[in-house]
Order: C-alpha cells, then sequence, then structure tokens
C-alpha cells in the first residue's frame, strides 16, 4: 500500500528516498510518471509505500468500528467513495456541499477546501467546528492533545506566510513523516504523508 508524499523546496528523490528508507531504484519503480529524477516539482505527488510495522493503525477501517470516531469513519467513508476534483468548468458537487458548512460558501472545487472537509465531517458528526475554511482556525478549536489518537485533527504550517495551513484527520506515523486522511490532498480526499517538523497541533472536541 502507497501513500502520497508531496514535494517541499530542498527536496530530491534521493533524499525523499533516504528519509523513507527506499533506494532511488526502488522510489522510481513506484514512480514511473517520473520522467527525469534529476527534475522534480516543489507540490509533486509522490508514491511512498506505507510501512505496516510504523504505522500505529491498520487503515483497513470498517464505518461499524465504534471505537474510532463518528467524524473519522465518515471520513474514511468520503475517500471510499473517491471524492476528488473535476477538471476544467464543471465542479465537484460533493466538495462545493463540503464548502457549505464554513462561512466563506465557496461555489467551485478549485479553492482550498481541506478546513471546508474537516467542517463538514465534523458537523455530519453532530459536533460544531470552526466554520472556518481557514486550516488553522483548528489551532483555538477544542482541546489540545499532547498525543495524537487516531482521527483526531491534525494542523500543519504550509508555506511561508503565518496564516497558510493544512488540517486533516491523524492516521498514524510513517517513519520520519504523519498519515493524515484529509481532503484537497492532490485533489482529492485521500491518505497522504506530511513532516513531523511541520507539525502545528493535534485537537480533540471538547464533548
Amino acid at each position: 500500500m502507497n501513500t502520497i508524499y508531496r514535494v517541499q523546496s530542498g527536496d530530491t528523490l534521493t533524499k525523499i528516498a533516504r528519509v523513507h528508507c527506499l533506494s532511488l531504484k526502488e522510489l522510481l519503480a513506484i514512480n514511473p510518471q517520473i520522467a527525469n529524477p534529476d527534475f522534480i516539482d516543489i507540490g509533486q505527488p509522490i508514491n511512498i509505500p506505507i510501512n505496516e510495522q510504523d504505522a500505529e493503525k491498520d487503515l483497513s477501517i470498517e464505518i461499524s468500528d465504534s471505537s474510532l470516531p463518528k467524524w473519522y469513519l465518515v471520513a474514511r467513508k468520503e475517500m471510499e467513495v473517491g471524492v476528488e476534483e473535476i477538471r476544467g468548468a464543471e465542479h465537484n458537487p460533493r466538495i462545493i456541499e463540503y464548502h457549505q458548512s464554513t462561512t466563506l460558501k465557496a461555489s467551485d472545487d478549485e479553492t482550498a477546501w481541506c478546513s471546508s472537509f474537516v467542517n463538514w465531517c465534523i458537523e455530519i458528526s453532530g459536533i460544531t467546528g470552526t466554520k472556518s475554511a481557514a486550516a488553522r482556525s483548528w489551532l483555538q478549536w477544542g482541546k489540545a492533545l499532547p498525543e495524537p489518537t487516531e482521527g483526531c485533527v491534525v494542523v500543519f504550517k504550509r508555506g511561508s506566510k503565518p496564516w497558510q495551513g493544512h488540517v486533516g484527520f491523524y492516521v498514524g506515523i510513517n517513519g520520519s513523516h504523519i498519515l493524515v486522511l484529509g481532503g484537497n490532498q492532490c485533489n482529492e480526499v485521500n491518505i497522504s504523508s506530511y513532516p513531523k517538523g511541520r507539525l502545528l497541533g493535534f485537537r480533540w472536541p471538547n464533548v
């Protein structure tokens, strides 16, 4: 099973391979879309195998598993359905529905929607979210967790501006990276990995 890693500033394929305990040859074998290993772009998605011994939980979760938070199971179902942006002038109505859970209420699937997705999943579960389309708004929501638990909200910094960020649901650990189930990850709902160094916090509702 693979997850998605997005290229960061200063990355090379050799560096990415080393961080994930792979040889460059192994990394290229699962990324046949890379035509020239000397040229990768910031934000480019790279397939990374999930080390199941390092992952904290089995990723095959059933909606009937009551030991996990309801909002997280809702998010898993959205991933199983395969929600993704539609190229061109058409917009995915499901993503527009996510946006309606925020005060921004965007009407397209190009507007950043990671926070809209988290808000929608939380609200579908009967809990009030932040109602904000800003990822970092979640740092003021609920309560901080000193240690993560599967399904908790996880917030990351992104870019160079203090308001930029990314938010999703914590899945587990894969080496030096955190596995996140979220929206607007390579334009879809999926599980992607983010460096631990970008972590801003783990949050849980006040319930």
